[in-house]
């Protein structure tokens, strides 16, 4: 195969992937691969690891159309005040090594001076960019192992499969790739929010995009909707940046994500054999227990906490409409006690709250009216029937990922649902998948040799967003892959 020595954009840091890309601006059909891993964030880059540090000799390409492999959208950003919100000594990238993180940045301190960490704890909530650094330096050291490991910047925007049963996956560029398997790590997409072209240049939908961030910093009124992880790491940037104007956050039940607090593990509760088959009884369930604990002076965060070995098993024994019914009455207060900040976060959205900067409403949007240079947002406030009206310069939807592919307009998802490659999940919050991360057509069958993770998975497994989840899946899929490349060539 021929390359074209490209690499990649240098970091502020010393610690980059330096291999070769391929060249992928010519129409000639590949050399076949034995695995095709299209998306390169957290969970495309650790199928790709596991795969190279097992030394099999696979022929095994991931590709991307950014810049920064490894990095994805949760560790791409720029900004030192993104911090995790897992302490650093359990966010190592390996199930079965969860400090090998911690022992990486005592390795790397230029990485923590470079975003201005100079005091390490293993309690410490690392800015992600760190975490980021930390991907690309595992993907550099898989590059540097016997194999082959191609790293291709392009976006496929087509995939269909041959006769022979491989794929054939198609560029953006118009270059051709074909594998016997294909992994699907697509990550979480934009916030669900309509399009930004069905309103304005007011609206956003990228809450980190450089220039959303410079136009949020514009003097006036701005609104950002939604208050979830995302928006509090807005909130940490505006801090900052915005001098004139205040920042309004609307949600329509006004729950922000909970602050970590350290706390003893509390033992397990729930019986693993007979676990809750309704959002009911696991409610009753889990509100006994947090009673008896307050009871004995114990948080509840160690009490969830305890559950998060069988979260996916409760998911699982639930029958459709009790998972429908978790998702419309519990959802949002589990996610935000659940999926936690760092104390410090929480402690600058209080602070601009306290200083006037940042107001807080709980309310559905009915409608936007541009006028001039603003737009006036009618809005309902929670538990009223009155219409309050609002007027900013720019409105920037934290939403939360759009998870009903159906209304997508990514081009490789909308041609993977026309060939019945992909097919959305009953529930409309992921893909329709089996276990061992098969990817199944509209009518549940299995595809045979395509595969995801990570996110996409939620409609199966609901718990399948953090780095303890993707990391097992991450795993579990390379070894998988192993196995069937190995029973193929004999």
């Amino acid at each position: 195969m021929g390359h074209s020595y490209l690499p990649l954009p240098r970091l502020s840091i010393p610690y980059q992937i330096q291999g070769v890309m391929n060249n992928m601006m010519n129409n000639e059909l590949k050399a076949p691969y034995d695995v095709v891993i299209v998306g390169s964030g957290y969970s495309g880059t650790m199928v790709a690891v596991h795969l190279a540090r097992a030394q099999r000799g696979l022929r095994v390409a991931l590709i991307d159309r950014s810049k920064t492999f490894g990095r994805g959208v949760a560790y791409g950003t720029t900004d030192p005040k993104h911090l995790l919100n897992v302490p650093a000594d359990q966010m190592g990238a390996f199930p079965d090594d969860i400090g090998h993180f911690y022992r990486w940045l005592k390795a790397h301190p230029a990485n923590l001076g470079a975003a201005g960490i100079h005091e390490l704890r293993p309690d410490a909530f690392i800015p992600r960019l760190v975490f980021g650094d930390y991907l690309q330096d595992l993907l550099r050291e898989a590059r540097a192992l016997p194999g082959m490991l191609d790293i291709i910047r392009d976006e496929i925007v087509d995939l269909t499969r041959g006769k022979g049963g491989s794929f054939q996956l198609i560029g953006k560029s118009g270059s051709k790739l074909e594998a016997a398997q294909v992994v699907l790590a697509l990550g979480n997409f934009p916030p669900g929010e309509a399009a930004q072209q069905t309103k304005g240049e007011w609206f956003m939908n990228n809450p980190y995009a450089a220039e959303v961030h410079a136009k949020l910093a514009e003097p006036g009124d701005i609104l950002i909707i939604g208050t979830g992880l995302t928006s509090l790491d807005l909130l940490l940037t505006l801090d900052k940046t915005k001098r004139e104007g205040k920042i309004h956050l609307l949600s329509r039940r006004g729950l922000f994500p909970q602050p970590h607090k350290e706390a003893a593990p509390y033992p397990a509760f729930l019986d693993p054999d007979n676990l809750p088959k309704t959002a009911r009884a696991l409610c009753r369930r889990v509100a006994q227990e947090l009673r008896q604990a307050n009871a004995q002076g114990i948080d509840w965060r160690p009490v969830l906490d305890s559950l998060r070995p069988l979260n996916q098993a409760i998911w699982k024994n639930f029958n459709p409409t009790e998972q429908r019914r978790f998702l419309r009455h519990l959802g949002a207060l589990w996610d935000t006690h659940r999926h936690r900040c760092a104390p410090e976060i929480m402690a600058v959205k209080n602070r601009l709250q306290a200083e006037g900067r940042l107001v807080c409403l709980q309310g559905y949007i009915k409608g936007y009216e541009p006028m001039g240079e603003q737009v006036e947002i009618t809005y309902r406030p929670r538990g009223t029937t009155q219409e309050n009206k609002l007027r900013v310069r720019h409105v920037l939807s934290c939403t939360g990922p759009q998870s009903d592919y159906r209304k997508l307009n990514d081009p490789l998802v909308q041609q993977l649902l026309v060939r019945d490659l992909l097919a959305p999940d009953p529930l409309r919050i992921g893909a329709y998948t089996a276990e061992g991360g098969y990817i199944c057509n509209r009518e549940g069958q299995v595809i045979s040799g395509l595969y995801t993770l990570g996110s996409t998975q939620k409609g199966r497994l609901y718990e399948s967003v953090a780095v303890p989840e993707l990391r097992g899946q991450a795993a579990d899929l390379a070894a998988h892959l192993l196995d069937v490349v190995a029973r193929s060539s004999h």
